[in-house]
């Protein structure tokens, strides 16, 4: 999708946000807490950075939502990242993001693999045994929170359910979707959350996951224009829904060419008097995170190696 066909669909979609409620249900109060997530632009920009087909803006995809999903309740400079390794053809993948908002991340195999023509958004064949690890920073912890579990569904929804039920005892429900055109667009992406609160019923959590059961999946819903917290009040109408936060995220990496600099300056100064004198030139640096390339020549390399060597700091 060429820049100007990309910015004029950007510009037909609706703003991304996540929304974060509670529902009770009966005489329950506060039983239930939950995400709702439209992250259909930052999909987009995702997909164009990264220039992804179909398969592998879909995994990708779902796990810049799930990773979303989990900052639901992080505050200042939290962050998450969420890492998968696997056996499948994908190999893996790697997504961060945080309470402002921000994610970015990348799979390790692109493209993906595959003997024949993808006939379903199955993503458990692409997977294969792996494990899905989970770093949590909450905002001023000197240490992450880490867990680690099997995949069991190679669905990166359930998968993060599972986790939170292994590693946390907590029971959860997790709906991560993208919806595609007839021409392979994105048009729809996002993602619910439920998460059952102490002291939650079993009939409240049946309740809750009934009606998400019977609802259109997210990625559908959003591709119809549909508002995340008007989405929630028609799933749920019969529970009492309370509104908590609106956040905005989006599609975004820190990364810059100063940063990719001081990365060439730490290494190894033989290693950089080999790459100051063999190139190739310029020297291409990418970030993996968000593919953007930085390119160094070879005065710029020699200068770091002349201050590298007389002690001084780039």
């Amino acid at each position: 999708m060429s820049d100007t066909v990309l910015q004029d669909h950007l510009a037909a979609l609706s703003p991304d946000s996540l929304d974060t409620f509670l529902l009770s249900f009966g005489e329950e109060k506060e039983s239930v807490r939950g995400a709702v997530l439209n992250g259909t632009r930052l999909l987009n920009e995702m997909r164009s950075a990264h220039e992804l087909g179909i398969l592998e803006s879909l995994i990708l995809g779902q796990a810049y939502l799930g990773a979303l999903l989990m900052t639901r309740s992080l505050k200042g400079m939290g962050r998450i990242q969420l890492d998968i390794g696997c056996a499948g053809p994908v190999e893996g993948l790697s997504v961060e993001a945080n309470a402002a908002g921000d994610v970015r991340g990348y799979l390790k195999q692109v493209p993906i693999p595959i003997n024949a023509p993808v006939e379903s958004f199955d993503t458990s064949p692409f997977f294969g045994p792996g494990i899905l690890s989970v770093n949590r920073y909450p905002d001023g912890a000197k240490q992450p929170f880490t867990g680690n579990i099997d995949l069991q569904y190679g669905n990166i929804g359930q998968d993060i359910a599972n986790y939170y039920l292994v590693s946390e005892q907590t029971r959860t429900s997790v709906a991560v979707s993208i919806k595609f055109d007839n021409s392979g667009r994105i048009i729809g992406g996002g993602g619910l959350f439920l998460e059952a609160l102490p002291g939650a019923s079993d009939e409240i959590l049946d309740a809750a996951q009934a009606a998400v059961s019977a609802m259109p999946s997210p990625g559908e819903l959003f591709s119809r224009g549909h508002a995340g917290p008007d989405m929630v009040q028609k799933a749920f109408n019969g529970f009492q829904l309370t509104p908590l936060e609106n956040r905005k995220v989006r599609f975004h990496c820190p990364c810059s060419r100063e940063r990719f600099k001081s990365f060439i300056s730490a290494l190894n100064i033989e290693d950089l008097k080999e790459m100051s004198v063999n190139g190739p030139f310029p020297v291409i640096t990418v970030c993996h995170n968000c593919n953007t390339s930085y390119g160094f020549e070879q005065t710029e390399l020699e200068n770091i190696l002349h201050q590298r060597s007389s002690g001084k700091q780039t």
